[in-house]
């Protein structure tokens, strides 16, 4: 007899469908990613309108875990993946297929899910199989469901990101210039597929229905759906920085290129610009996964500190005068400029950190690209810091509304049934 999983208690007949939700990774509470968070706050939102989900992902240590976290709330399934070379092999193989066909899942998860009558059966016998970013989609050619709803949550429209990486690359040596070339063109191509395919794609903001669009045409279908960030905040605290240290803090998931990049640019070329100006300012980067660089910019500068995983961002927003959002590289709605938008923090951001966010009703303290502007928007800030915070609760409202629970929810029973 096989494990017994135990499902939310709704009456049968208020279950309105039969979701599997493909993921390459299972979610739980205080998992350290923005990503994470989102679909965690997804699968309950969905379990709370009365459908019934079961998660279908490849087995992992962190999966292991979050099967484990959720045995109450959810049928995990994971599928075992192969390692036939070994797995520094495999590892090196995986790697080496993520930088030519980064939106593909590697061969040997590809093999996991079309090879598993588990999953089969699961998606067979579904009302809708959503897939959890774009990459894991790519599945569905190896998953045939042909009376389901098909559903993309697409977190981020990755050709965006590989055309910007394909611009940095400019300077670069031939063979960088060549790789990112690939990599602009085989992403664009793959994601067309992707998008052409689904029934829907769900996105979180308007910007990003656009890019769809000009990848997939217009006649791709899709959706926006506000993540749920309002709520997130604390309780009201004294507005910080004037009479301690002034706090500037940047989030992120440092395990990711484009957090730690603009972790090191903002240590190495917008932090001396603003210590001249207020010599006790410190800049705290929170969150997991900090680069050994760095680790080494914070040993050699005071100002400087890294905290690596926290179980909680809520003291460090508590602190902060500022939270600068100093991306260079990406896409999609950026999570940490909408959480501190919504708790009424000055927010100095570029302008990739505010995409798919302001509009003619929301708007952060600065945008910049330049290392000189984005400095003299947070020492405008500190320099008036009761003004840059009742700037930021003009807009907190709206924020609040614009990123709620309960739009969530409506947004979601739009798409899914309710």
């Amino acid at each position: 007899m096989g494990p017994v999983y135990a499902q939310p208690k709704v009456e049968q007949e208020t279950v309105s469908a039969r979701i599997v939700s493909v993921t390459p990774m299972v979610p739980f509470d205080g998992v350290p990613h923005a990503g994470g968070q989102y679909y965690l706050r997804h699968l309950r939102a969905l379990a709370a309108l009365g459908h019934r989900i079961t998660i279908l992902a490849p087995d992992s240590p962190d999966n292991r875990v979050g099967r484990l976290a959720l045995r109450n709330e959810f049928r995990v399934e994971l599928l075992a993946v192969s390692t036939p070379l070994g797995r520094r092999l495999a590892d090196f193989s995986d790697k080496q297929q993520a930088r030519l066909f980064p939106v593909r899942p590697v061969a040997r998860i590809r093999r996991a899910f079309s090879g598993s009558t588990v999953a089969r059966r699961l998606v067979e016998t579904a009302d809708v199989v959503e897939y959890q970013w774009t990459e894991t989609a790519w599945l569905a050619a190896h998953l045939p469901a042909p009376s389901a709803r098909h559903v993309v949550v697409v977190h981020d429209v990755l050709s965006q990101s590989y055309e910007r990486f394909l611009e940095a690359s400019a300077a670069a040596p031939l063979p960088q210039r060549l790789l990112a070339r690939w990599r602009r063109f085989i992403v664009a191509r793959d994601e067309r597929r992707v998008y052409s395919k689904a029934d829907v794609a769900v996105t979180f903001s308007a910007k990003d229905v656009d890019v769809i669009h000009r990848c997939a045409g217009a006649a791709a279908p899709a959706r926006v759906v506000r993540p749920p960030l309002a709520g997130v905040e604390s309780a009201e605290h004294a507005d910080p920085g004037t009479t301690t240290a002034p706090v500037v803090l940047f989030v992120g998931a440092f395990d990711r290129s484009v957090n730690a990049d603009a972790a090191e640019w903002a240590a190495t070329e917008i932090l001396p610009i603003v210590r001249a100006r207020h010599p006790r300012v410190r800049f705290v980067f929170a969150g997991a996964n900090p680069t050994p660089r760095m680790h080494e910019l914070a040993a050699d500068l005071d100002a400087v500190e890294v905290t690596g995983r926290v179980e909680t961002l809520d003291p460090y927003y508590a602190d902060a005068a500022a939270v600068l959002v100093p991306l260079r590289s990406g896409a999609g709605v950026k999570f940490k400029t909408v959480e501190a938008m919504v708790r009424g923090i000055p927010v100095v951001s570029t302008t990739v950190g505010v995409e798919g966010i302001v509009d003619d009703r929301l708007h952060v303290f600065a945008v910049a690209d330049e290392a000189d502007a984005l400095a003299r928007g947070v020492i405008a800030v500190l320099d008036d810091p009761a003004a840059a915070r009742a700037d930021a609760r003009g807009v907190r409202a709206a924020a609040r509304a614009e990123f709620s629970a309960a739009q969530f929810e409506r947004s979601l029973a739009e798409v899914y049934g309710s």
